[in-house]
């Protein structure tokens, strides 16, 4: 029907009117023509772009769609290598064979059966969706902790003087010990805590913190504090990269106001359903990716006060006084101590976990200049009654990228850039699965990959966000034309998003942009919000800003665009 209105109109466009018909059959021609011309698909002002077909697929029903299953109580938390992220990741890389986004994840192998090898059906290999890690995962450990002082031993009981926090190796130390003040070192202004002393192979004592760091007023605070969200994330990660740089065996951390509440095991009495933020059983165990060399981090031990003053009896230390001293002259005093070695005896039982990433790929023109795209799809799991649902985390990051598999491929042409969609595991556990995608990145060199985007809790609003559409962009400083192009975006296509922007040289932090960042692979990071429900049971479907959600979706696909498909 649609092909003989348009060959009649084509047909009537060909024919002049005749001024010998009467003008009442003129006048019918006319309106015939509206007519046709109003039921005619092909007739219109303009057609949709490849860019536009990609927008149009981003909707809120097929976000929402996804993001209720994701987190929903049939995946059980999400928490990583259990059965509920299996689930997940079944469910994503069904997804993305329904979009024909192909898979780009480790080769396997089909299984005939006996009658089918009889027949002469022979195993064949094939890409799976899935990225396969085996993590280690510990399950139990103990120590025992003994000071040599003055030809005599003093021992100390864990969780009772001490709490230990150690790797996945077991070990045994026997080691002298060495003040080291704060640990700390600033190339910008010189400090250095290590100078003067040999720490390789020795046991650190150091404070919390950096010089000054209790007093706003004074040089120190002034010289080294930075008003960055990270800012004390990074302070300590830094210290202790430093201390195993430099050989450390085992990092004693004074905090001053250190309770060991924490170190009770102890049943809850309370009723747990009038609980209104249980803790989640993920942080009961730690995971770390296999290795091929024994773990070198240090042990990491905090004492009590009992064991700090015996450690520094007799050593001309006074830790109050140098605290005060050093926050205004920035002189370290770091020195061994006399007479003194440490015993400690730490002992772990160790599995394997199986845990996987979940990878499509859309191949561009060109095969060797990647742009991957992810979001971590595990949270913290469920007990005792409660699920961990994770619906802004990170359900949503995860159905952010999905929506952009599922807009390229709707653009209906082939990008420039291959881009390659993720959904990690491990986040929650120290950003462990893009960790090993960038130790072993999908073509196989870490340099071809030259953008990552990632998402993290795009669906919620900060407390303080009353008009509900603030949201954040970190980015690699290099790209400076992002900023623009962002705004320039948004107001073009009428989005509703009061866009803060974080430019970084190398932009750190909590989630897994940090793992590509560390690889010098510049990076986009969108987040939402900070809202009340962060990590606890009641982080459900119940609020999600729909409309902000599916904005910064678009916002980023319109970002991408000319990152994919330009030089």
């Amino acid at each position: 029907m649609t092909q003989l209105i348009n060959l009649y109109l084509l047909n009537f466009l060909a024919k002049p009117l005749s001024n010998t018909k009467p003008i009442f059959f003129t006048m019918r021609k006319l309106s015939i023509f509206f007519v046709l011309f109003l039921l005619s698909p092909i007739v219109s002002l303009s057609q949709e772009t490849p860019l536009e077909k990609g927008l149009n697929a981003i909707t809120k029903s097929s976000v929402q769609a996804q993001l209720e299953f994701l987190a929903s109580d049939w995946t059980e938390g999400r928490a990583t290598g259990t059965k509920g992220e299996f689930l997940a990741a079944d469910y994503l890389a069904s997804m993305l064979q329904f979009m024909e986004v192909d898979p780009a994840g480790d080769k396997d192998w089909t299984q005939p059966t006996r009658e089918q090898r009889w027949k002469g059906i022979k195993a064949e290999e094939f890409t799976t969706y899935f990225q396969n890690i085996y993590m280690i995962k510990q399950l139990e450990s103990s120590s025992s902790l003994t000071i040599s002082a003055n030809n005599q031993d003093y021992s100390f009981t864990e969780n009772v003087d001490y709490s230990l926090f150690g790797g996945n190796s077991s070990v045994r130390i026997n080691a002298d010990l060495v003040f080291v003040g704060y640990g700390y070192t600033s190339e910008e202004t010189g400090y250095d805590d290590f100078k003067g002393v040999d720490v390789k192979n020795k046991i650190i004592i150091r404070l919390n913190g950096y010089p000054g760091h209790n007093d706003p007023s004074s040089l120190g605070y002034n010289r080294f504090h930075k008003e960055e969200r990270y800012f004390e994330y990074y302070l300590d990660k830094n210290k202790d990269d430093v201390a195993k740089e430099k050989g450390v065996l085992a990092i004693i951390d004074i905090y001053p106001n250190l309770s060991p509440k924490n170190w009770i095991d102890k049943e809850d009495f309370n009723n747990l359903s009038q609980n209104e933020s249980p803790k989640s059983p993920i942080y009961e165990n730690r995971l770390e990716l296999p290795s091929d060399n024994i773990d070198a981090k240090p042990l990491e031990i905090y004492p009590s006060n009992k064991l700090v003053i015996k450690l520094l009896k007799n050593q001309g230390i006074n830790l109050e006084q140098f605290e005060e001293q050093a926050a205004n002259s920035l002189k370290p005093n770091s020195k061994p101590l006399k007479n003194t070695k440490l015993k400690i005896n730490y002992q772990v039982k160790t599995e394997l976990l199986h845990t996987r990433n979940v990878l499509g790929v859309i191949e561009g023109e060109n095969k060797d200049e990647i742009v991957v795209v992810g979001g971590h799809y595990d949270h913290l799991g469920a007990a005792n009654g409660f699920v961990w649902s994770g619906a802004d985390d990170n359900a949503s990051g995860t159905v952010g990228v999905w929506m952009l598999a599922k807009a390229f491929k709707a653009s209906g042409i082939k990008p420039k850039k291959t881009i390659v969609f993720a959904a990690w595991t491990g986040e929650e556990k120290g950003l462990l699965g893009s960790e090993y995608f960038a130790d072993y990145p999908f073509g196989d060199k870490i340099e071809n990959i030259k953008f990552y985007l990632n998402f993290d809790m795009i669906s919620k609003d900060s407390e303080n966000d009353t008009l509900k559409n603030k949201a954040r962009m970190v980015y690699t400083s290099s790209f400076s034309e992002l900023e623009a192009k962002t705004e320039e975006n948004i107001k073009k296509y009428g989005l509703n998003l009061n866009m803060t922007y974080r430019p970084s040289v190398k932009p750190r932090g909590g989630s897994d942009h940090a793992s590509f960042s560390a690889k010098n692979v510049p990076i986009m990071y969108f987040m939402a919000g900070f809202p009340v429900t962060y990590h606890t049971p009641k982080d459900k479907t119940d609020d999600i800003n729909w409309d902000k959600m599916v904005n910064i979706i678009k916002l980023s696909y319109l970002n991408l665009w000319d990152i994919i498909n330009e030089d």
